[in-house]
């Protein structure tokens, strides 16, 4: 029963609302202003790719609710572009792109994406650590 009503729920319109936002809060094209691992074992270690190197990473979200989609566009800074898609998931706050999943905070037209689950070289190797995107919509 309770999966016949959350299908009811996501067959709905754009404005049907989960976790306290409407798809369309976050539907449109996004730039990172921001593109930050912090360690994991010190919250004072962190890069942000963006500012140290010139990366760039668009994002754009559908409008959709079966499910609303997602394609991104990176550019790391050092020669290497990727692009790759996936879909929100509007039941637990989260975005996928690929095979990470990122918690979506979502202010008006700034949207914060965290993943506690990467690794970042700083320096002497590869260490657990949380990448931290920062986006506005254009």
């Amino acid at each position: 029963m309770l999966g016949l009503i959350i299908a009811v729920a996501m067959s709905g319109c754009q404005q049907d609302t989960l976790l306290d936002f409407a798809i369309g809060d976050i539907a449109g094209l996004w730039t990172a202003e921001s593109y930050e691992y912090v360690s994991n074992a010190d919250v004072n270690t962190r890069v942000d790719l963006i500012s140290r190197d010139g990366a760039f990473l668009t994002l754009t979200v559908d409008s959709s609710v079966s499910p609303p989609t997602v394609g991104s566009s990176f550019d790391d800074g050092m020669g290497a572009l990727t692009s790759g898609g996936g879909e929100v998931d509007l039941r637990n706050g989260t975005l996928r792109i690929g095979d990470d999943e990122y918690m979506i905070d979502h202010d008006g037209n700034s949207m914060t994406l965290t993943n506690p689950t990467t690794t970042f070289d700083f320096g002497a190797g590869p260490v657990s650590s949380t990448l931290v995107i920062r986006m506005n919509r254009v």
